[in-house]
């Protein structure tokens, strides 16, 4: 692809869907192809052909922007690099697919958002003058203050400017897998449930006596941040999303940062924790020595996020049973302090 001729049309469709093109911001603006922004999020785009290009943006925005690495080819590696630090990447495939929805959208006058967020119709804007944004880390969400709602999307949808795991099953998928488990169902809600979201790794040595111990390991998963529950890693999490109906709430994490990262660095040591046996003499005798030689904090790389997790709670005569929105699945343990399961 020709890098001016695309970011010259990313240009054009952004602006006429309401972005700020290269807008004023605090600070020095990281070194990018594109930086755009819209509903106090900025978005920060760059055109790249290998991993080396996509390492290079991810040491530019150091994940305090929303950021959208675009590449003819992506490989299974530069997909790896790009969730562990929470960089989108869309390949050819995508770009054609999103650029033709984008154009659709405009010539049909419909909602349509090329960076995933629902938006107004193009005639309904009106200019706005420059202003300041602050990178996404100082925008974090705090126990108590609920994400903002950005958009009505119609009558019966919100867009909410908030990161979580995307919604793939309905509500009608959802009651049919609960008549499983309840009966005389009398409606559904969907819940979105905090989790503090985590990979780490680890890459050091330990010495013992003349000995270099290598200790190497990755992880992940997530810490529910309303009961301390572990749960698989998120996948496919969005910065905005469609809630799919009215009846919706959204829970306040009870668990902080500083808590959930304790717990998850106590984990990582406890399960890369070795005992290493050792053999020496001594005149005649032979004399077996065991150390436990463990990664300390400072050797774990940790990224860890806060996302949502939907939920639909279906109620039924007898009790309620909660459904993941995400892969459809029953819940059979709590997901907060105060539902009840059958």
């Amino acid at each position: 692809m020709n890098r001016q001729i695309l970011l010259d049309l990313l240009t054009n469709i952004l602006s006429s869907q309401g972005y700020d093109v290269n807008p004023l911001i605090q600070g020095t603006p990281p070194r990018t192809d594109l930086v755009v922004a819209k509903d106090g999020r900025m978005t920060c785009i760059q055109y790249g052909g290998n991993e080396t290009d996509l390492r290079y943006f991810g040491d530019a925005v150091q994940g305090a922007y929303d950021a959208l690495f675009i590449s003819d080819e992506t490989t299974d590696q530069m997909a790896r690099f790009a969730d562990r630090y929470n960089i989108r990447v869309w390949g050819r495939a995508e770009l054609e697919i999103r650029i033709g929805k984008a154009m659709l959208a405009e010539a049909e006058d419909t909602r349509y958002d090329l960076l995933g967020q629902e938006y107004q119709k193009s005639h309904e804007y009106e200019p706005q003058g420059y202003q300041k944004y602050e990178p996404r880390e100082y925008q974090e969400y705090s126990a108590g203050r609920m994400p903002e709602i950005i958009e009505t999307a119609d009558d019966s949808r919100d867009a909410l400017q908030l990161r979580c795991a995307a919604v793939r099953v309905d509500e009608r998928r959802a009651i049919a897998t609960a008549k499983g488990f309840v009966s005389g169902i009398t409606g559904a809600a969907i819940e979105f449930v905090p989790f503090w979201n985590y990979r780490y790794v680890i890459d050091t040595y330990r010495q013992h006596k003349t000995k270099a111990i290598h200790l190497s390991s990755e992880g992940s998963g997530a810490i529910n941040a309303l009961n301390r529950e572990k749960h698989e890693y998120l996948q496919d999490v969005c910065d905005s999303i469609s809630v799919p109906c009215q009846d919706y709430e959204i829970k306040s994490p009870t668990v902080t940062k500083v808590e959930a990262r304790e717990e998850i660095l106590n984990d990582a040591i406890e399960s890369n924790t070795k005992n290493i046996a050792s053999t020496s003499t001594s005149g005649g005798a032979i004399i077996t020595e065991h150390r436990t030689v463990r990664p300390m904090a400072k050797d774990i790389d940790l990224d860890m996020d806060l996302v949502y997790l939907p939920v639909w709670e279906v109620k039924g005569m007898n009790g309620s049973i909660m459904i993941d929105a995400h892969d459809g699945n029953a819940i059979t343990a709590p997901v907060d302090d105060d539902v009840e399961f059958l």
